[in-house]
């Protein structure tokens, strides 16, 4: 008689725990490197800038690439578009895995793509074509991992894993654009960096695309298909990619919550970690050394305060510390205006304790927004909305804050500003009453 030895319960647990640290590496790891690739060209806009865009004013070099910045923001909507239902209906594995090998190989690119100076305008259009692509990648990564990690949280930690995932992790990029930033202008000569030593960081975000590519192939769909395709808790409708836009249709309000909702914080966000740290580095002249170790400070501060936001958030209820987090960003847009002349305690004051309030609004809005979608179109309707309200107000916001200031208008940017940020307040809360939020409120 041939007995077959049953796994244990505790076997089985631990097996379970680290299918569950695997699927958190490979997400959190992916979501990292992501923004590391998106955020490296925003802290190097000051450097490669006069290599695509060459002017007598460093102003209008400057402003041409934030404007092929910007354009990256564009695609996004259609990146959550094309790959949402896919993620939805296919595989979410695929989707991720395409996403970060676009985003790896772009940085690489760059980093070897010849300048002005040796192919004229064909060096613009390259670099404007990768950073579409880059925008395509990201438009589908934003709504894949939040919907798997709100899914694989554990029951009333979905804030504390949120911030996480969405926050930690994504903060955790941003860091380590700057530190790179910082080491690498710490290490060469000014005039190293800005010859040639601004694609050193591009290289490296090219080189750990490698490694990450391989987290996210080791994992197996089956963990995903069990997150995200519960067919007994899946609706009929969503057999059909038609039948993800009629669901995310039914939800508008919650679409044009998910939108404010990010697009409001995005723009406190591409202000500190691309306009400020731009504007210092070009209008301002201030020692670029000192402005990314100070940036780099910042990104410390926002990656460790991520969890606990999301843990304050499951204490006091979601939309409690949602308002609140919110309202505080306020009083922040309006520490901008401190900065019109050159002073590095003043651009350190600004960035690290201003940042300090976008820091908690970044460790929460990815959770909140998550909320607000049906698990039947949580992927499509997080990453449409998270595409279109960071293409809408984050791409924009550098440019805005650098040319207003150019303009001897900055009074206008906190004031834009606030009055996004209050909308967001408003309509989260009418989605709220109308019985819109689906998790954890």
């Amino acid at each position: 008689m041939n007995i077959i030895a049953q796994p244990s319960a505790l076997s089985v647990q631990l097996e379970n725990q680290i299918a569950f640290k695997r699927m958190t590496v490979g997400l959190g790891g992916g979501v990292a490197l992501e923004w590391y690739d998106w955020g490296v060209y925003g802290v190097m806009a000051a450097f490669l800038s006069p290599h695509f865009f060459p002017s007598d004013d460093p102003s209008t070099s400057l402003l041409a690439g934030l404007a092929v910045y910007g354009a990256g923001f564009c695609s996004r909507p259609v990146g959550a578009a094309l790959l949402g239902p896919v993620a939805d209906r296919i595989s979410h594995k695929r989707v991720m895995i395409i996403s970060v090998t676009a985003m790896a190989v772009c940085s690489l690119l760059i980093s070897i793509l010849p300048t002005y100076k040796d192919i004229g305008l064909t060096a613009a259009v390259a670099l404007l074509i990768m950073r579409l692509i880059q925008g395509l990648a990201t438009g589908a990564e934003a709504g894949v991992a939040n919907a798997i990690a709100i899914e694989l949280a554990p029951p009333g930690k979905e804030g504390l894993y949120l911030g996480f995932i969405g926050g930690t992790c994504i903060q955790l990029g941003y860091l380590g654009s700057s530190l790179v930033a910082f080491l690498v202008s710490a290490l060469v000569a000014p005039e190293a960096m800005r010859e040639w030593a601004w694609r050193l960081p591009f290289a490296v975000g090219g080189v750990l695309g490698l490694l990450v590519i391989y987290l996210r192939t080791s994992l197996p769909e089956t963990l995903i298909h069990r997150a995200m395709h519960r067919q007994d808790e899946l609706s009929r409708i969503q057999e059909t990619t038609i039948g993800v836009w009629k669901t995310l249709w039914s939800v508008r309000l919650s679409l044009l919550a998910v939108i404010l909702v990010i697009g409001s914080v995005q723009i406190a966000n591409y202000a500190w970690n691309t306009g400020l740290p731009n504007m210092a580095n070009t209008v301002f002249k201030e020692d670029s050394t000192w402005v990314y170790g100070i940036m780099t400070l910042m990104g410390l501060s926002w990656m460790l305060a991520a969890p606990l936001v999301g843990a304050f958030a499951d204490k006091v209820r979601p939309s409690r510390a949602f308002t609140l987090m919110r309202l505080l960003l306020i009083p922040c847009f309006f520490l901008t205006l401190l900065y019109s002349q050159k002073s590095i305690s003043t651009f350190f004051l600004v960035t690290v304790f201003g940042g300090a309030i976008v820091g908690f609004n970044m460790a929460l809005y990815n959770f909140i927004a998550t909320t607000l979608m049906p698990r039947a179109v949580r992927t499509t309707g997080v990453a449409l909305g998270y595409a279109l309200g960071v293409s809408l107000f984050g791409g924009t916001s550098p440019y805005l804050l650098v040319w207003l200031q150019r303009e001897h208008m900055a009074w206008m940017f906190p004031v834009y500003g606030s009055l996004i940020a209050l909308l967001s307040v408003a309509v989260y809360h009418f989605a709220k009453r109308r019985g819109r939020v689906y998790i954890g409120d």
